[in-house]
C-alpha cells in the first residue's frame, strides 16, 4: 500500500463528492442522475482506482501516456463496463491509442486531430464519440477553440463518417477560480453557447457539456453543466512524476 492510499479515504471522497453534485443539480432544477462524474485518474495507481470503482464510478478521465497504457489493461480487467475518456492535449501520435483502447476523447482542438480519430475508427468499423474543446474567455492563450473555430470544425465533421459529436468541454482559467462572479459569467456563457447554439448544431437526442473540476464543480453544475472531471477531490493528491 502506498503511503498517500493509506492516508486518503477514496470511498468518503468520492460519496462526499456525489453528495455535493447532488445538491448543486438539485439548485439548478435536476437531481444526481442527470450529472456524470469522470474520476480522472492521472498519476493515481490502480489501489485508489479500484476503491473508487467499488463504489460505483464508472467513468475514468485519463491523459494517454506511458502511466496509462501500463494500466489500461488493468482499469479494463478490473471493471470491464468502465468509460474511459481521454482528456488533457490530444496529440497526433496518440490517436491510434485512443481509438483502440479508449471509449472518447474530449479535447478535440483541430482538425488534424479528427481526421485521424476518423481514420482509425473506420478501421475498426465504429463510430467514435469526441468533444469539442472551446474557450469563451477571450484570453490572449486560449484553452480551446473560439466560437467561430468550433463551428467551422463542427461544419467540416460532416466529411468524417465515423465520428460522433457527442459534446462540448471547457476548463476554466485558472485566474477566474479566485473570483467565483467571474467565474460563474464563464460557465454560463459556455452554457448559453452550448443550449443556444452547439445543441441545435449538432442535433442529437444526447450531448453533454463537461464544464467543471475539482476546485469549481458546483458551480459548474449550477451553471448547466451535466459532465464534471473530478480528480483530487476523490483521489486525493497525484503520485509524483
Amino acid at each position: 500500500m502506498s503511503d498517500i492510499l493509506a492516508k486518503v479515504d477514496v470511498k468518503s471522497n468520492y460519496h462526499e463528492v456525489l453528495r455535493r453534485v447532488e445538491e448543486s443539480a438539485c439548485r439548478s432544477g435536476r437531481q444526481l442522475s442527470d450529472i456524470v462524474v469522470v474520476g480522472v485518474t492521472k498519476r493515481i495507481e490502480m489501489g485508489r482506482i479500484k476503491l473508487a470503482l467499488d463504489e460505483g464510478l464508472s467513468h475514468l478521465g485519463e491523459v494517454i501516456s506511458t502511466e496509462l497504457k501500463t494500466k489500461i489493461n488493468d482499469i479494463r480487467q478490473y471493471s470491464s463496463n468502465v468509460c474511459i475518456h481521454v482528456v488533457g492535449n490530444m496529440q497526433s501520435n496518440k490517436a491510434k491509442f485512443a481509438v483502440e483502447k479508449c471509449n472518447l476523447v474530449e479535447s478535440i482542438k483541430t482538425e488534424h486531430i479528427l481526421s485521424l480519430l476518423n481514420k482509425y475508427a473506420k478501421k475498426k468499423n465504429q463510430l467514435f464519440p469526441v468533444f469539442f474543446q472551446i474557450d469563451l474567455s477571450g484570453r490572449n492563450q486560449l484553452k480551446g477553440m473560439t466560437e467561430k473555430e468550433l463551428l467551422d470544425l463542427l461544419e467540416l465533421t460532416k466529411n468524417y463518417e465515423s465520428i460522433d459529436v457527442k459534446g462540448l468541454m471547457t476548463i476554466a482559467p485558472l485566474e477566474y477560480e479566485q473570483t467565483p462572479t467571474i467565474l460563474r459569467k464563464f460557465f454560463k456563457k459556455t452554457f448559453q453557447f452550448y443550449s443556444k447554439t452547439f445543441i441545435p448544431a449538432v442535433d442529437k437526442d444526447e450531448t453533454f457539456l463537461s464544464m467543471g473540476m475539482s476546485s469549481d464543480y458546483e458551480i459548474a453544475i449550477e451553471e448547466g453543466s451535466n459532465l464534471i472531471r473530478v480528480g483530487t477531490a476523490i483521489f486525493g493528491p497525484r503520485n509524483p512524476k
